[in-house]
């Protein structure tokens, strides 16, 4: 009997370079004044600190794989606003978008630091909105031995466009350890 894909520990091999899958996911809320998570899917739970978190899922781009463990890239839609969104930086996001659709900045939108970047989907079902950005600075660890649902990865001739712009970010990060007085 074929098992229905969907969310499942997979093995460590199974997290390449350029592949993109879900995973159920957790943020609090932050103190934002427009409120928009970056989880899709979203609702809102209260911890017994009184503690707000969003949680739904996120769409994460596996950039480096080792044991146990991935390197990840997210894509979000910032609750639809894209880069519109108050305090998101712009200059570290490019497009990602379905390969047979259409790269296009949302009205009013910011020039993005990153050109767009297409993807082959394999699910049946799974969309990427017109909203999806990546956020190439935002590096997220995902261990292995939770359930994630693969959805597709991206085009194989873009996959270059997404390691260079990890690395751009990568490199303009401060590094440099600073002396305390």
């Amino acid at each position: 009997m074929l098992k229905k894909p969907g969310y499942q520990v997979e093995p460590s091999v199974r997290f390449q370079p350029g592949e993109i899958f879900k995973v159920h996911w957790s943020e609090p809320q932050g103190a934002s004044s427009d409120g928009a998570p970056s989880v899709s899917g979203k609702h809102e739970i209260q911890n017994r600190f009184g503690t707000k978190f969003f949680v739904g899922f996120r769409r994460f781009i596996v950039i480096a794989n080792d044991q146990g463990h991935c390197t990840c890239v997210p894509i979000l839609t910032y609750g639809g606003k894209g880069c519109k969104k108050k305090g998101v930086k712009a200059d570290k996001h490019g497009i990602i978008y379905e390969r047979n659709g259409k790269a296009r900045l949302l009205d009013k939108e910011p020039k993005l630091g990153f050109p767009p970047v297409r993807v082959d989907m394999k699910q049946e079902g799974e969309k990427l909105s017109k909203e999806s950005r990546v956020n190439y600075s935002k590096l997220v660890t995902v261990e292995h031995n939770v359930k994630v649902f693969f959805i597709g990865s991206i085009v194989y001739n873009d996959w270059e466009l997404v390691s260079d712009a990890v690395n751009h970010c990568w490199n303009k990060k401060n590094h440099q350890k600073q002396r305390h007085r």
